[in-house]
């Protein structure tokens, strides 16, 4: 299978390296457009969170894996200011579908076992299809991440009793202040992230506020959470009255700069305040740590906070992986099956083949009083019918057998690997 992965994680990059590769939506898009449109690329898919960037693509026939290795490489650090080239980690074939398997069902998430990186695996692929930068052999294999990690939260326990990386932010914030029942916070974004922390908070008796450059979504977000909305220009005053500022947002800048964060303190008089900054790239710059009264936690903080997670969980993890191993195995072996012309060939025939004679059942069980002869011209006209309409797609799967992509299209058009139906 000509896949290959290239990543830029947590695990390998500290987060001033994470921070500089990470891509937004609209970022992302026009990247997957240029490594389609003019890398020399099948399709391609782009991951990027606040513990990993990733970029999934196949080849055609006539590039090496070393080149495209070398393009992906280049494509994560353009201008090689993130110094991310060697400490990108690139995986081929059945590894790079194995490890996208892992990262959908948890297994390779900072929180082992957490939901929300299922949501991301997702998005990333339907950005990717709006983009027009799928082919179906990429196409099949997000589909199968994604039936996969549901599948090993279903049929595991790798997800039980797992928080999110924003209740261990809540938690680690609450050993920084000592609890946070009755204590001032302002969320700063409106995203999951900051749903995620505002319940958690709001179920700890904190008193919340909301701010977002989105006022729809904060309004949104307070009206769920009882939380009052904060707009942009009064961010820097609602901060002053705070013991907690949590903040993830999307932004490409710091929406708390340095000049505003030192002006705060001073007019709280270097009370304690506690920062947590969930975003990648971050919202505040972590010169920030050294004002008086302030403490800054990152992602990486929370990551060494969760160092433990796995502890007594061994059995959950080593459950998930199997299953995860079962289903890579199986859907590249699938693609490569998929992906020859003759068996799709037998496939498209045998079940035309199945829907014709029960359709043709059907009717003469309707017509009692049809003769031998009758039903004979039937069969014959049906028959007739069924080689008329698979003469064309089976011409064009025998002309196109260098392509695996138009037998995995037209296995897809026809629902060959589905499970017939009965029609009512």
């Amino acid at each position: 299978m000509r896949l290959i992965a290239a990543e830029v994680s947590f695990r390998t990059a500290p987060l001033e390296v994470r921070e500089r590769v990470a891509l937004a939506d609209p970022e992302a898009r026009q990247l997957l457009r240029f490594l389609v449109g003019h890398g020399g690329l099948s399709g391609a898919v782009a991951l990027s969170t606040c513990n990993r960037t990733e970029l999934y693509a196949s080849m055609p026939g006539s590039m090496s894996d070393e080149d495209a290795a070398s393009r992906l490489r280049r494509y994560l650090d353009p201008s090689a200011e993130a110094g991310a080239a060697a400490q990108v980690t690139v995986r081929r074939g059945e590894r790079a579908v194995e490890h996208l398997f892992r990262v959908a069902a948890g297994l390779e998430s900072m929180v082992v076992g957490e939901a929300q990186v299922l949501g991301q695996v997702r998005a990333a692929h339907r950005l990717a299809l709006e983009a027009g930068c799928v082919d179906a052999p990429l196409d099949f294999i997000f589909r199968r991440a994604t039936a996969t990690g549901r599948r090993v939260r279903r049929e595991t326990a790798i997800g039980r009793g797992t928080g999110s990386l924003s209740e261990a932010a809540v938690a680690l914030a609450g050993e920084v202040l000592g609890g946070v029942q009755g204590r001032t916070v302002l969320l700063i974004g409106a995203g999951k992230m900051s749903t995620l922390a505002g319940r958690q908070l709001q179920g700890r008796g904190a008193h919340l506020r909301v701010s977002s450059r989105g006022g729809e979504s904060a309004a949104a977000l307070a009206g769920d959470l009882g939380a009052t909305v904060v707009t942009s220009a009064d961010l820097a005053a609602a901060v002053v009255d705070c013991d907690l500022v949590i903040t993830s947002t999307d932004s490409p800048e710091p929406v708390l700069d340095l000049a505003t964060l030192a002006a705060v303190q001073r007019r709280r008089g270097e009370r304690p305040l506690c920062i947590v900054d969930m975003a990648v790239p971050r919202d505040v710059p972590p010169e920030a740590s050294r004002l008086p009264g302030v403490t800054l936690l990152d992602v990486d903080d929370i990551g060494r906070h969760l160092a433990g997670s796995l502890e007594g969980r061994s059995s959950a993890v080593t459950a998930a992986a199997a299953v995860v191993a079962e289903e890579a195995r199986i859907a590249v072996e699938t693609v490569e099956l998929r992906g020859a012309a003759d068996p799709t060939i037998r496939a498209l025939v045998s079940r035309a083949e199945e829907i014709r004679a029960r359709e043709v059942a059907r009717t003469l069980a309707r017509l009692p009083e049809a003769d031998p002869p009758t039903r004979e011209r039937i069969e014959r006209l049906s028959q007739s019918l069924v080689r008329k309409l698979l003469h064309a797609p089976i011409v064009h799967l025998r002309e196109a057998r260098g392509d695996p992509g138009t037998a995995l299209r037209l296995r897809e058009a026809f629902g060959l690997d589905d499970a017939p139906a009965d029609d009512p």
